[in-house]
């Protein structure tokens, strides 16, 4: 599972009519503007934005528990779970597919994912613990373990702050990070790892969610577990492009959540909207066509009787409005498609039965605002974490943006090099591409006693890990491992509590057992990734690491041992590569003044 490596390529695709990332980018500018950003104080805004928030969740929780004694409902958290559930899928999806444009929403649903998976364990129980505590920790594990190289940016930034709150915060939350090409080739391992389990983790709390409603309504209909699937995506599509949207209009993120990003959102929602309406409609026509009585009467149920209100509410706001986005003007419209996009996310929320019935009764009004409540409520919750998280965080990768516009734009790389002290503990050559650093390493391992070396970077180093035949192996090994003990661990603790009463066939039944076991092996598989990249930060700043003022660049360190290596014949050989073979931008060591092209 190696870091994506996007192609070089015109920005601009005749599909979508719109570049992936602005021509105009650069990696300093990227880091630049999502960090000065961060690290700025916060405006009046966002106070305000907060403060109404928090204030929006403690009156609808008042409200709720003077009406129903209750903070939150169970019906809700069926639409939370949907909600993280698809964010999970589509950010998973995505650093799987390995494509470009999915770093300018990866993080957005990395935070989606992870704040809905919160609402929905404060919720009360719908579905199995263990499938809920995967869930979570899947969306935790993926949005911390992508955050990292973007830690060490911000602490990086707030160096020359040591004792402040923050900055301490940062550098514990950076957890050692230095840019090696052997961390860089952990990471994306661990990215892809825990996106993978994601999707497992996801698939596996829907499936439960499928089987207690069909229990809670002793209806086992087959499509009932993909239309749960397909809405889920299709609400965390819908929150994704509402997310994205805002945020690109407040933050300014234009550049690098383009309209390309909007026509794509679009088109997602467009098909999975056609697919959950294809689920309704067939589930409908089924059961008028072929369905026994009791089918017969749960769908004049739904059509006319007390879940009328929610079906018609499912139609008319979840669905429906997708199909606007035949309409290419529609759909590329940052507006409309935020719009639309949270219109469809919330009235998803009816297929989980949260809309009171429409008939009048002698506590109408009471139930109104108790749901009215119980859905304000959580979503204040939501965006106060939200705002939060922006304040702490970039909401797009810092890292994956700045490997996007070296790959697309030609102007991305730096071009001058910034002052820096010089390090005493080794030599290294400074470059301002990948490639450079890896042909200039390959043209000095052919050396008769070739130096030792490594690479840093400020984005993933594939190229320069391969030609420095960096490998890691133990990710996988220790992945696996965890999967199976967690796995195996969750069946043993299950065979010695099932009592004489529930029998072998209840106990060890595939919906009670295999399920949960699937969320099992998911913390178990995250522990184990987490395991890996734990021994892959252990060692702290290595010797030869380069000095500060150079994060931006990339930069091959040479260590030798003592008298083994002569810098004034290493540098004239690095200087007399062609420029195309990695000639560096700058030579830095002991007793060796700074050489520039």
């Amino acid at each position: 599972m190696a870091a994506p490596s996007f192609p070089a390529a015109s920005p601009a695709d005749p599909l979508y009519g719109a570049p992936v990332i602005d021509p105009g980018e650069t990696s300093a500018a990227i880091g630049d503007r999502l960090a000065g950003g961060l690290l700025a104080p916060a405006g009046r805004g966002w106070r305000i934005a907060a403060a109404g928030a928090a204030a929006l969740s403690l009156a609808c929780a008042g409200l709720q528990w003077a009406l129903s004694r209750s903070f939150l409902d169970e019906a809700g958290a069926g639409w939370w779970i949907g909600l993280a559930a698809g964010c999970l899928m589509i950010s998973g999806l995505l650093l799987l597919a390995g494509v470009a444009w999915g770093c300018g929403i990866g993080r957005l649903t990395q935070t989606a994912a992870l704040l809905c998976a919160a609402l929905a364990a404060l919720h009360p129980g719908a579905v199995d613990p263990m499938t809920l505590a995967g869930l979570l920790a899947a969306s935790l594990g993926l949005w911390t373990v992508a955050l990292l190289p973007d830690l060490a940016v911000l602490r990086d930034r707030l160096a020359g702050q040591p004792g402040t709150l923050r900055a301490r915060l940062y550098r514990l939350a950076a957890a050692g990070w230095h840019g090696s090409a052997l961390q860089w080739l952990v990471w994306g391992r661990a990215s892809r790892g825990l996106a993978l389990l994601g999707i497992v983790a996801a698939v596996a709390v829907l499936t439960d969610l499928a089987l207690s409603v069909a229990l809670r309504f002793d209806r086992h209909d087959t499509l009932r577990p993909v239309a749960l699937v397909v809405e889920a995506v299709l609400s965390g599509a819908g929150l994704t492009a509402a997310l994205a949207v805002a945020l690109r209009r407040i933050l300014g993120l234009d550049g690098l959540v383009t309209g390309r990003h909007l026509d794509i959102l679009g088109r997602l929602i467009l098909a999975f909207g056609l697919a959950a309406l294809y689920c309704h409609v067939t589930e409908s026509v089924t059961a008028l066509l072929y369905g026994d009585a009791a089918e017969r009467t749960a769908l004049s149920e739904k059509l006319l009787g007390d879940e009328a209100p929610a079906f018609r509410t499912l139609m008319i706001a979840g669905l429906l409005p997708t199909q606007l986005f035949w309409i290419g003007a529609v759909r590329r419209n940052a507006p409309a498609l935020g719009l639309i996009g949270a219109v469809v996310a919330a009235g998803l929320r009816a297929d989980h039965g949260a809309v009171a019935p429409a008939d009048a009764t002698a506590n109408g009004l009471a139930d109104v605002l108790t749901g009215a409540a119980a859905f304000l409520g959580p979503l204040g919750l939501f965006v106060l974490g939200l705002l939060l998280i922006v304040r702490l965080v970039p909401p797009v990768s810092i890292a994956e943006t700045r490997q996007l516009a070296l790959a697309v734009n030609v102007r991305a790389a730096p071009d001058m090099l910034e002052r820096f002290a010089p390090s005493r503990a080794g030599f290294g050559a400074v470059f301002t591409s990948e490639a450079g650093l890896a042909e200039a390493a390959r043209g000095l391992s052919v050396l008769d006693r070739p130096p030792r070396f490594d690479a840093f970077g400020p984005v993933p180093l594939p190229e320069a890990a391969a030609a420095l035949h960096r490998d890691e192996r133990a990710l996988s090994r220790l992945a696996l491992l965890g999967a199976v003990l967690g796995a195996g661990l969750f069946l043993a603790v299950q065979g010695a509590m099932a009592g004489p009463r529930d029998g072998a066939v209840a106990a060890f039944s595939w919906a009670m057992l295999t399920i949960p076991a699937c969320s099992a092996a998911v913390l178990g598989g995250g522990f184990g990734i987490a395991t890996a990249l734990a021994l892959a930060l252990r060692t702290g700043r290595p010797e030869g690491a380069p000095p500060a003022g150079l994060g931006g660049y990339f930069v091959l360190t040479i260590l030798s041992p003592v008298g083994a290596l002569d810098p004034a014949a290493l540098a004239r050989r690095l200087h007399g590569l062609p420029p195309s073979a990695g000639r560096p931008l700058a030579i830095y060591g002991p007793g060796l003044s700074e050489a520039r092209r």
